[in-house]
């Protein structure tokens, strides 16, 4: 059909019309969001461009304030290490100017002790010859009976002592040598109140005493060649104990013997003049021989004589032995230890055994393979001599300096508390000394007795702080009484039923019952026993030591040796 005309085009137009704005419109939106979006993509660059320049402002400003940290932390370093060293310099001049005023006042003490010494010989001097001029005068005086009285004789000059130093070759199978000769120092003077006319060093030992360095490189005064000398060291290291545990020790050493523990075996025999050359590197130290009690300079007690900042030799002679007599002699057990801060010295570990071997006496030959325990003593096989030596540990001492204590300050050294305990030592014939060895034995060969050797001799040193009690037994746990003692610190046992005669030892008396024979032996710090041992027959033996606590006596510690008798 047919649309009109005017009709067509009205519907047209209106159409037209009326879908060109709704198409405007949406165009609008569109780039109206199409604006929001890059503003706000735009306002987000620029808020995260703003966020990083603050960030990196924060972290310039950061590092500014650190760097101006550092070196301020770095001046504050510098002026502190400054101050201190200014402190230090300034400490160190006051201490030097101080020690320069003591030493100056020492040395005008000196002085003036000397000048006053002076001035009383010179006075001495003059009241004598006054009263000697005035001796005189009244001799040349007529008696009152007329009598001229003759001058009175001139007095001889007093002989001096030899300065010249004697030796003394060690004893042999004759008689007992006599004791070296104790020669004056050449450079002796006579000492103010000397009536003898002899000359001498000191008037008496407390005058000796009084003027004795306590730190030093003393003089050997009266020196003799030794027949039996020794160089000894101390030094430091950490030893490993037999069952694992390690403690920092200090420990004498020689060249031969190493750092170990304990020191290294001295063997001495009587009459021998003997010489141990000692040169701490770290110290001061000294050496004190426990029982020989030589002369005070060689005694080695450091606030009666002296003590060794560089280096000594000690010097001293042990005294022959005489059949019956119970008054000479020196052979046995002993130690030589430190004595200085002598508890902590001694815990630490500076010590060690001294054997002194007795003189051969014609009276008394020797078999092949034995020694004599003392001169006339019973023979002994020396392939299985021992010494055993308890020895405990008290962890905490073993942190402590040189001189912990000496200044009165409270270290806790009058509290022994040990936890570890050892039984050191063996055969003494076999000993090898090592680097870093702990001396201890496993088990000990024991002779049995009919075997056609001589007996075993143990001798045994208390090295520690606690009471020890020492058990013989059979493998079942019943007592052995398979002990003999010999001697005790040094000094034997004798048959003393009479005032007068021959002190014959107990162990050679004919009666059984002067023998001395247990299974048990309770001993303290520092004691030392000789002991035979008679296990009747082979087999295995026990020594079980035991450490007790001083007050009540219960054991802290306990330790086992087997004795494998053949």
């Amino acid at each position: 059909m047919n649309t009109p005309f005017w009709e067509s085009n009205s519907t047209t137009e209106l159409r037209g019309t009326s879908r060109s704005p709704a198409v405007s419109e949406k165009t609008k939106r569109e780039a109206k969001a199409k604006q929001d979006r890059e503003a706000k993509a735009k306002h987000e660059r620029e808020a995260k461009a703003k966020q990083d320049r603050e960030a990196k402002a924060k972290r310039e400003r950061e590092a500014k304030a650190k760097t101006k940290q550092d070196r301020e932390a770095k001046a504050k370093r510098e002026r502190e290490a400054k101050a201190k060293q200014e402190r230090e310099a300034k400490a160190k001049r006051e201490r030097e100017a101080k020690a320069k005023t003591k030493q100056d006042r020492e040395a005008k003490a000196k002085r003036e002790r000397e000048a006053k010494a002076k001035q009383e010989r010179e006075a001495k001097a003059k009241r004598e010859r006054e009263a000697k001029a005035k001796r005189d005068d009244k001799d040349r005086k007529p008696r009152h009976s007329g009598t001229p009285r003759s001058s009175a004789t001139p007095t001889p000059p007093t002989p001096t002592r030899s300065a010249t130093p004697s030796t003394s070759a060690p004893a042999t199978s004759t008689a007992p040598t006599a004791e070296p000769t104790r020669s004056t120092s050449p450079t002796s003077t006579r000492s103010p109140g000397d009536d003898d006319g002899q000359p001498r060093d000191y008037d008496s030992q407390a005058d000796f005493s009084s003027h004795q360095m306590q730190q030093g490189t003393p003089e050997t005064e009266h020196w003799q060649e030794p027949n039996y000398s020794v160089s000894l060291d101390v030094s430091n290291r950490d030893l490993r104990f037999p069952d694992g545990e390690e403690f920092r020790m200090w420990v004498f050493d020689s060249e031969e013997s190493g750092r170990g523990f304990p020191g290294p075996t001295l063997r001495p025999k009587e009459g021998e003049i003997f010489h141990a050359y000692v040169e701490p590197s770290m110290g001061p130290h000294t050496i004190h021989w426990h029982g020989m009690e030589p002369d005070p300079r060689n005694d080695g007690v450091g606030h009666t004589s002296f003590e060794i900042d560089d280096h000594y030799t000690y010097q001293w002679q042990a005294e022959p032995g005489r059949a019956g007599n119970p008054n000479y002699g020196a052979a046995g057990t002993y130690f030589y230890h430190c004595h200085v801060n002598t508890p902590l010295h001694a815990q630490m570990g500076l010590l060690g055994p001294l054997v002194v071997d007795p003189v051969v006496l014609a009276d008394f030959p020797v078999n092949a393979g034995n020694r004599r325990a003392f001169a006339d003593g019973p023979e002994y096989d020396i392939e299985t001599e021992s010494l055993i030596m308890p020895f405990s540990i008290d962890r905490r001492w073993h942190d402590l300096g040189h001189a912990a204590g000496l200044s009165g300050e409270d270290v806790g050294l009058n509290r022994f508390e040990p936890t570890h305990f050892y039984i050191t030592g063996g055969l003494l014939n076999s000993r090898r000394e090592r680097e870093g060895a702990v001396w201890a034995p496993t088990e000990l060969p024991v002779n049995v007795i009919g075997n056609g050797k001589a007996p075993t001799l143990m001798r045994v040193l208390d090295g520690n702080y606690l009471p020890n009690k020492l058990t013989f037994y059979h493998p079942d746990g019943s007592p052995a009484r398979i002990a003999e003692l010999i001697s005790h610190d040094g000094r034997p046992f004798r048959h003393s039923s009479s005032q007068y005669g021959v002190a014959i030892p107990t162990s050679m008396h004919e009666d059984p019952k002067a023998h001395l024979f247990t299974h048990m032996l309770s001993m303290g710090a520092a004691e030392r026993y000789d002991i035979l041992l008679h296990p009747p027959v082979s087999g295995i033996y026990i020594l079980r030591m035991e450490w007790n606590n001083w007050i009540t006596g219960v054991p802290v510690g306990r330790k086992e040796l087997r004795l494998v008798a053949s």
